[in-house]
């Protein structure tokens, strides 16, 4: 054995990180040029015992080592504990914690219960010689070139980045953390990295933080005994429990109480809980992805989220671009809607798609809501479109108001007359369209060089339908073409 002992330091019931451990997050914001993650791993070898030669490179954040099956380096030694001791990985250090085994965990001659590990040193568990040496192993993240990912839709070259940084990541065990405004992806994001990581025939588990007061937030997280409170009846597991050998996807985490914080990091720590109203630990072994549309960093500076625990999550921190920030995307994402309610039943069987005018319109919208709300507007601009194609006019009246408000989300040509102070609403709605599609009607006619088979296929309609704006807005017949 060496004749180094590990360096033996206790750990307190809470790491507090300071501004020097920002190295440690690997901030993935799209749009940047992504380049490497850095995965800790620990490579441990059995050089003496009854299972000399077993060997095993993990990136788990706690490896267990025993006798019992569930633990991660399993050892036959009958020396050994069921669970013996485990290696924890804190701060991208290494720390061993011998879980009150019979027979000890020993450095030399010395017992260790909590130790900061160095590369290569010698433990003995039971009877078992093990040696451990970190391992730092940097993965190149490319953008992949698919306009479509796990569920995930768009080909700007943001998503496109998005993509590769899942792709490397979710086979790791890096706890990610997801920013984002609302309605950009995050659960179909996390979804994605539990569909593509080794836990995918485990449960996924969503968990909205927002969604329970303060007062009950603690039992959902941690489960409760019967009788530990007025109303628990019978015995309730928290979510952890749920999650076993799965991901759990904490949405909202911002909204989580400060004051619960401390429990929540010391049970993604030590990989264990205690319900409420419970007097023994249970071990977990989930993977954690995490999720908030509110600015963390500022919720740090402020105080309202512990700094530790932010850089426990964030091991990954993906910030997903707003949909005004891909609006390339938006016809793609049109198509995909409308494929949906096709499948379900739900698109009206004379819906083809949207009028090259309409697509305009959307495309110059800034989407405060993003992607859930162009959902919306898709399908309900289908539903009550009366035509083959979904019209300026079909689009809803609130998405014209707030055009109206924001001059530079208007498309090229459509502008917002000054209101006649006894026109009703419905005459300047009336109004304002028909400017916009003579407006839009007279491009496309210089574009095509007033070809009215190539007007109607660019704008989405009928032949017929473009000779009747035509007539509608007095602008010159052309000879008919075929």
């Amino acid at each position: 054995m060496s004749d180094s002992n590990p360096r033996i330091e206790n750990l307190p019931a809470e790491v507090h990180l300071d501004s020097d451990d920002r190295h440690h997050t690997v901030e993935v914001n799209v749009g940047a040029v992504t380049d490497m993650i850095h995965l800790n791993k620990a490579k441990l070898v059995v050089i003496d015992g009854p299972d000399r030669g077993k060997q095993l490179v993990l990136d788990k954040p706690i490896i267990r080592i025993g006798s019992n099956e569930k633990n991660d380096l399993l050892l036959t030694d009958n020396t050994v504990s069921r669970f013996h001791c485990e290696i924890r990985n804190v701060r991208d250090e290494w720390l061993l914690v011998d879980r009150d085994s019979t027979n000890g965990t020993y450095a030399g001659e010395l017992r260790l219960r909590e130790a900061f590990l160095y590369p290569n040193c010698e433990v003995l568990v039971g009877n078992s010689l093990v040696r451990f040496s970190p391992l730092v192993e940097e993965i190149p993240v490319f953008p992949i070139a698919r306009s479509t990912y796990e569920g995930l839709i768009g080909g700007a070259s943001r998503m496109r980045e998005i993509y590769g940084v899942i792709d490397k990541v979710a086979p790791s065990e890096l706890s990610v953390l997801i920013e984002g405004e609302t309605g950009t992806g995050k659960e179909l994001v996390a979804r994605a990295i539990h569909d593509r990581s080794r836990r995918a025939k485990g449960p996924l588990v969503i968990f909205d933080c927002s969604a329970f007061p303060e007062n009950l937030l603690e039992s959902e997280l941690f489960g409760h005994e019967k009788g530990a409170f007025s109303g628990a009846i019978r015995t309730h597991r928290g979510v952890f429990e749920r999650a076993e050998g799965g991901t759990v996807f904490f949405d909202e985490l911002g909204e989580m109480s400060v004051n619960l914080q401390p429990k929540f990091l010391r049970a993604l720590e030590n990989g264990e809980i205690r319900r409420v109203g419970g007097e023994r630990t249970i071990k977990v072994d989930v993977r954690v992805v995490a999720a908030t549309n509110r600015n963390v960093i500022q919720l740090v500076e402020e105080g309202k989220f512990r700094q530790d625990l932010f850089y426990r999550l964030a091991k990954v921190r993906l910030i997903l671009p707003a949909l005004r920030e891909r609006k390339d995307d938006v016809t793609l994402l049109v198509d995909h809607f409308m494929g949906e309610m096709r499948k379900r039943g739900d698109l009206p069987a004379q819906c083809r798609g949207f009028a090259a005018a309409a697509l305009e319109v959307l495309q110059a919208y800034d989407w405060p809501g993003n992607v859930r709300e162009l959902r919306n507007v898709v399908e309900r601009a289908t539903t009550f479109a009366e035509g083959e194609f979904v019209q300026v006019s079909d689009l809803p009246d609130d998405l014209h108001a707030r055009l109206g408000r924001h001059g530079p989300a208007r498309p090229i040509g459509l502008f917002m007359p000054q209101p006649d102070s006894v026109e009703s609403l419905k005459d300047a709605k009336e109004r304002m369209v028909s400017q916009y599609e003579r407006e839009y009607l007279l491009r496309l006619l210089e574009r095509h060089n007033k070809n009215i088979s190539r007007v109607a296929r660019d704008a989405g309609i009928d032949r017929r339908h473009v000779y009747r704006l035509m007539k509608k807005y007095e602008i010159d017949l052309p000879d008919r073409d075929e």
